[in-house]
């Protein structure tokens, strides 16, 4: 589905890696992790930075790129991505298995103090 829609076999691994978790990453370890040329992966870092998906730091010598989070079509890509892993069809599976759910009350998830045997 997702390569279907964006052609680029590199873009797609970079959405893959940035919007499927958290992660972040560097021009030569991502052109390492995809066995790509750091030229081709550059191209499409600086597409997608300027299309404002991603966003790049400085950290040192080293420029850092991430998700932007702040994007309006963030969780819109976040859930083509899931779907395309098969994540949203894992967490629906994991979430039937375990049945009702029932809310805890306030004295359930308050912290309660521990005595001193406890707390050696």
């Amino acid at each position: 589905m997702l390569d279907s829609l964006v052609t680029s076999k590199t873009r797609v691994k970079l959405l893959l890696k940035f919007f499927a978790h958290r992660n972040s990453g560097y021009l030569r370890s991502l052109a390492k992790e995809f066995d790509e040329s750091t030229n081709s992966v550059r191209v499409e870092l600086n597409r997608l930075t300027e299309a404002g998906l991603l966003l790049a730091e400085d950290e040192g010598k080293t420029k850092v790129y991430r998700a932007n989070k702040q994007h309006p079509f963030f969780e819109e890509i976040k859930g083509m991505v899931s779907k395309f892993l098969g994540l949203d069809d894992l967490m629906e599976k994991i979430v039937n298995r375990m049945g009702k759910v029932e809310k805890p009350t306030s004295s359930e998830i308050t912290p309660k103090a521990l005595t001193p045997e406890q707390s050696r």
